[in-house]
């Protein structure tokens, strides 16, 4: 292994704690950063370079050879806290991650050295810092890569309990393993394998542990976003049975005033007995499928692109949807032209503003299509994520997902020249 330059060692310290606060930022993605948080993290790169710089010149620390770590990983851990409106488990777990991350990364250039090959490669002052540079920007970044989706949020996500679980055994793996291998062994004592050993070692366990953390938070994201969508649902199943009981009624009351206008013939003038015939004959303007749910479904829409000045247009034969439940086809269509009728709506008056559905056979499938114009759309794993819902795709767009799957169809949808469309295909005979 080639020998480290003494300038080099003389900054490592600054170096250590660069690099830690850097894995630091790779986690605290979702957390709520306070006011002047900027300020901070100016403070702990710069004043926590001073101090720690002067402090291993005049031997203030008392420590001997090899990099403060300790201090290094208090600093990570309060510079979350000082920056991020967090409680302090939450501040713990994320310098925690942060911490780690500079370990496995350090450990990985660290095997990387001991190679037989890197020691004439790198054995150069300037060529120590670019093998710095290129392993903590390509480790960073394919951690950020990994962990990008499962970004933690404060009081969402895990229990204090977990966290501080987490930060605890992050903290005796990291600082732990150094102090065994600084005041118990030796750095000096290992030899090359020895060293190969331990760095991968290290590597390996702070990987595993973020893992075991983030597939945690994931795991706790899953659960409430089901919670979540069970609570939708339920309300929508509400809506449902609230819709179609209001249908009823309004039937009822419509075929009642029906047969007393009947009964006034003869005895009121025949032209006012016609306006009030005219009158009652508009509360029977519902959309007519073959299917009650989705008679109730676009009559309501109707209502509501009518309010809204939007175009809707439908083509639906919906003896051809009788094969699904009331509730998963109540879900589907209810889902599909709210989300329709909520995009066109935030569009300026001046654009084209309507709305298209149908639902027909296609041989061995039933297939139900939607357009409408919309604005800017992002998509996740190619589900659409609106900036009111930046954590989740959109509970709507997952129950629909969630019936397709059920029939043994597929949900697709995309964005293209300003036109959203959603397209979901079902197989009529598979059991459900």
């Amino acid at each position: 292994m080639y020998h480290t330059p003494h300038w080099y060692a003389s900054l490592r310290d600054v170096g250590l704690l660069w690099q830690a606060l850097g894995g630091v930022v790779l986690f605290w993605r979702g957390l709520q950063k306070r006011e002047h948080w900027r300020a901070w993290c100016a403070v702990f790169w710069l004043a926590g370079a001073v101090v720690l710089f002067s402090s291993r010149k005049l031997g203030l620390l008392g420590l001997d050879h090899g990099t403060n770590v300790y201090l290094v990983y208090a600093l990570s851990v309060a510079l979350v806290w000082a920056a991020c409106r967090v409680s302090f488990s939450t501040a713990w777990m994320i310098g925690s991650a942060g911490f780690l991350a500079q370990q496995i990364c350090g450990n990985l250039e660290l095997a990387f050295r001991i190679l037989p090959g890197a020691a004439k490669i790198m054995d150069y002052s300037n060529r120590i810092v670019l093998l710095d540079i290129v392993f903590y920007l390509s480790v960073y970044l394919a951690l950020w890569r990994i962990f990008q989706h499962n970004s933690y949020q404060e009081n969402r996500d895990i229990s204090s309990l977990q966290k501080n679980m987490f930060s605890l055994m992050a903290t005796l793996f990291s600082l732990g393993f150094y102090t065994v291998n600084q005041y118990v062994h030796g750095w000096s004592s290992f030899t090359e394998g020895q060293l190969m050993t331990n760095s991968l070692y290290a590597a390996i366990g702070g990987v595993f542990l973020l893992v075991m953390q983030y597939s945690l938070i994931k795991q706790q994201k899953l659960n409430a976003e089901v919670h979540s969508m069970q609570a939708v649902l339920y309300a929508q199943g509400s809506q449902w049975q609230s819709s179609k009981e209001l249908t009823e009624l309004v039937n009822e009351k419509y075929h009642d005033l029906k047969k007393i206008v009947r009964g006034f013939q003869g005895s009121i003038d025949a032209k006012y007995l016609n306006e009030l015939s005219d009158a009652i004959d508009a509360y029977d303007d519902h959309v007519k499928t073959g299917n009650q749910v989705a008679d109730v479904v676009l009559t309501e829409s109707r209502e509501l692109c009518r309010k809204y000045g939007i175009q809707f247009t439908c083509f639906v034969n919906g003896t051809e949807l009788n094969f699904m439940e009331d509730m998963d086809l109540y879900f589907l269509l209810k889902n599909a032209l709210d989300n329709a009728i909520e995009a066109v709506q935030r569009l300026p008056k001046e654009k084209d503003r309507f709305i298209s559905l149908t639902a027909r056979r296609d041989g061995e499938f039933v297939c139900v299509h939607t357009e409408n114009p919309c604005g800017d759309v992002t998509f996740v794993d190619d589900l659409p994520q609106t900036q009111q819902d930046a954590d989740y795709h959109g509970y709507g767009v997952k129950s629909m997902l969630s019936v397709a799957t059920k029939y043994g169809g597929m949900l697709s949808c995309f964005a293209k020249n300003g036109i959203f469309y959603l397209d979901v295909v079902l197989v009529p005979d598979q059991p459900a």
